[in-house]
């Protein structure tokens, strides 16, 4: 009967009739001792594709599955979404239920519905006695999970991970075989995994665990960093014929405490060697918690942990008593090799510490949470994560049930432990459910967890962040005007500067995994032949874009670290998110979709200089990036400081061209951007149009900003020259000799300056003559980057 499949648990239904528990699958840190209590289930697994159209809770089709012969059945390995290893057709992807916001590309390989994996296993004979769980890391949708043909598990989490007692399903010292049923239709609450592609597969790692009859259920360790010390949270299943004996023992850097043993205990350490963490000092602790029977310790876990507190005081950040400064980027889910995000801590490690080479010290995961890896190396590189809850203001996308509470309960209990963990958001530019609602939801997530910042969720319209329901509120997308954004609390740019500009063809090559390149080099030949222009033209436009992007994102970051009032920026996006539009794919990254960088774009190191704690700045007048030779640039440097301490007084040196000097500036505090100098600089000689840095220092900060200089005007001979009556005025003084249109001698000229849309212009063209055709703008400008 098919309820057999069903148990009751507490007021819920599960499927299988197995509670879940909270788990740690492939943990950062694992106690030496415990290696022969736990097995692995990563490597080659028996997979199927063949689809079942119907969820197995719905019909009872799976029973039957078991007695046929597994069709098609191939190898694949496990973790790994299943398109990235050959499973499905080449294709356009299928992407999440945002349409007006994803993310459509041809792909390798496609399949979007059902697969199969089965792998038998044998259970060690030395787990006799104990009890027995399988330890789910992650699928994508969700997965129905069976031992011995006996239903085991359902999963279908935001970012959770669960284990199953099957201590009745199996026999030490036999096999076990392990079926599951992946399905990857919606619904899911993956959020922007589903971007590019509702990918399929077990996508984090399958382990098996014995434990003791009484053993340890969860542990983590908060840092206090008021207290300075760890305190360690350790909840105990006790088996129902045991008495509650024995003590828990939790040691961390040789200092030790223990207590008697309870379901839920919180022992608390002293950190003699107090080291808090930061993105410049990621430092971490390891506590270890034992489990302690009759003198004897039965179950070991080892708990990483850092010390820090991220707070807000009236309208600043302050990290660990400092004023602190969000130098963050986005990250879209971009995962051109392996759809999935990888769960590689060494992959992740390197994107980090490019991102870090950078200067970036935060990172917005727009819609989703990353897998523990990714935080993991988070942890140990300094970087801040803020991960968001899949909705885009009250829209569940994918068409999960709206449960934000369910949700952020799953992040906090499965994360808590990651002090790169820094900030909650509640999704993507809106409100979760009007005020209200908005309002109770901040009030449930600060009581659970004090130690984050929340915003309701990420935008740059106030509105949707007062003070009731968010701890700082976002900003601008683009430049404004300085001064002009005031808020009661800290603000940071929402998805800041994000100029797109075509994808470059040339990287081709690189797209070997599940993406296909978006645009080849023979279709952009075929577009750039249509247009008339050469591939060699279109590379050269292409650098062109990247040069354009290179200005845009130097004057976008330094124009956000010039206004005292600005708190940080999401600069989006650190790496290209490739997007059609308009007949092509979008590039808006700093670095290409593989983190490296674009041709005529900045290096991780250029970038750094004016993306880093301690910034130099500088403030000229408008239009004033082209100068004349003999002329004076009065040159306002401005440093914002949020180093470890203050910029001690010395000189500032600048230089531009052979004019060198030097002005002497105060020390510079810890905190928001403020004037230093008022340098007032002659424009050296030059005999033809030149580009001259204007490279300054202050304490070991560089900087340098890139101006044209000219040669100081001459009257030139314009004996050639004919002009429109309505331009004498102009040209007089920069010509002498030209001759004025409707006289005689104007007959004679080669060269006819003229309104574009005058007799005069079109007469001359007709008599093929050259014409300069000069006008004023009578509209406004009908460009606007970003």
């Amino acid at each position: 009967m098919m309820l057999s499949v069903f148990a009751v648990a507490g007021a819920a239904l599960v499927w299988g009739g197995r509670e879940g528990r909270i788990a740690v699958v492939n943990p950062a840190v694992a106690a030496e001792e415990e290696r022969g209590n736990l097995l692995s289930l990563r490597g080659e697994w028996e997979f199927s594709a063949k689809q079942m159209k119907r969820a197995p809770f719905r019909t009872g089709m799976w029973e039957h599955y078991y007695k046929m012969k597994w069709w098609d059945a191939r190898k694949i390995n496990v973790p790994g979404c299943w398109e990235a290893q050959g499973v499905g057709e080449p294709g356009m992807s299928e992407c999440w239920s945002a349409v007006w916001d994803s993310a459509p590309k041809p792909i390798r390989n496609k399949l979007v519905g059902d697969g199969w994996y089965r792998r038998t296993v044998e259970i060690p004979a030395g787990w006799t006695g104990k009890r027995i769980w399988l330890k789910i890391g992650g699928v994508k949708n969700r997965g129905w999970f069976w031992v011995n043909e006996t239903p085991a598990a359902f999963v279908e989490n935001y970012c959770g991970t669960c284990k199953y007692e099957i201590t009745d399903l199996v026999v030490p010292g036999s096999n076990a075989v392990f079926a599951v049923q992946v399905n990857s239709d919606p619904p899911c609450r993956k959020g922007i995994f589903n971007y590019v592609h509702r990918w399929g597969g077990i996508v984090r790692d399958i382990e098996l665990e014995a434990t003791p009859q009484t053993f340890i259920d969860d542990a983590w360790v908060r840092g206090d960093f008021d207290a300075q010390c760890a305190e360690a949270h350790v909840t105990v299943a006790v088996d129902a014929q045991d008495a509650c004996t024995g003590l828990i023992r939790v040691t961390v850097e040789g200092k030790v405490v223990e207590c008697p043993l309870s379901r839920s205990q919180t022992l608390k350490l002293p950190l003699s060697d107090f080291r808090p963490w930061s993105p410049e000092c990621p430092n971490l602790y390891t506590a270890r918690v034992e489990l302690v029977e009759n003198g004897k310790v039965v179950q070991t876990r080892l708990e990483r942990f850092g010390v820090r507190k991220f707070e807000v005081r009236g309208k600043e950040f302050f990290l660990n008593g400092r004023p602190f400064y969000v130098r963050g980027y986005g990250d879209d889910c971009t995962y051109p090799v392996s759809g999935m995000s990888p769960v590689d801590r060494d992959f992740h490690r390197a994107n980090f510490a490019k991102a870090k080479e950078s200067g970036f010290n935060y990172v917005r995961l727009h819609t989703h949470c990353e897998v523990p890896e990714y935080f993991d190396a988070a942890d140990e590189l300094g970087v801040m994560v803020q991960p968001e809850l899949p909705y885009y203001s009250d829209v569940p996308l994918e068409g999960f049930e709206f449960d934000p509470v369910r949700d952020v309960t799953e992040l906090w209990r499965n994360y808590r432990r990651h002090p790169s963990f820094t900030t909650y958001s509640g999704g993507n530019e809106g409100s979760l459910g009007g005020k209200a609602f908005d309002e109770a939801f901040h009030r449930y997530v600060k009581k659970m967890d004090p130690d984050r910042l929340k915003i309701n969720e990420d935008a740059e319209m106030a509105w949707v962040n007062p003070p009731e329901s968010a701890d700082y509120t976002g900003g601008p997308k683009v430049m404004w005007k300085r001064g002009s954004f005031d808020p009661d609390r800290p603000f940071v740019n929402h998805e800041y500067l994000n100029l797109s500009i075509k994808i470059d063809s040339r990287d081709e090559p690189l797209f070997t995994g599940v993406w296909m390149p978006p645009v080849t080099r023979k279709s952009r030949a075929a577009w750039l032949a249509d247009r008339g222009l050469s591939l060699e033209w279109g590379d050269r436009l292409q650098d062109a874009a990247h040069a354009l992007q290179r200005c845009w994102q130097k004057i976008g970051v330094e124009h956000a670290r010039k206004d005292p009032y600005c708190d940080g920026y999401h600069f989006w996006t650190i790496v290209d998110v490739p997007v059609a539009q308009q007949g092509s794919y979008t590039s808006i990254g700093l670095f290409n979709s593989f983190w490296m960088q674009k041709r005529g774009g900045f290096s991780a190191k250029e970038f750094a200089v004016f993306n880093s704690q301690r910034c130099l700045l500088l403030d000229v007048a408008e239009y004033s990036r082209v100068l004349v030779s003999g002329e004076t640039l009065e040159a306002d440097f401005l440093f914002a400081n949020y180093g470890d301490g203050e910029v001690e007084s010395g000189n500032l040196e600048w230089s531009l061209g052979e004019a060198k000097g030097a002005v002497k500036v105060a020390a510079v505090p810890v905190g928001p951007v403020r004037n230093v100098a008022l340098a007032k600089i002659r424009v050296p000689d030059v005999r033809r149009p030149v580009r001259i840095p204007l490279v300054a220092t202050l304490g070991g900060t560089s900087n340098s900003w890139d101006f044209w200089v000219f040669p100081k005007r001459t009257v030139r001979d314009g004996s050639d020259l004919a002009v429109s009556p309505s331009l004498v005025a102009a040209m007089e003084g920069l010509y002498e000799g030209f001759a004025v249109l409707g006289t005689p001698e104007a007959a004679k000229a080669r060269v006819v300056v003229a309104g574009g849309d005058s007799t005069e212009s079109i007469s001359a063209l007709a008599d093929g003559r050259r014409v300069v055709a000069v006008g004023k703008i009578g509209e406004e400008r009908n460009v606007r980057l970003g």
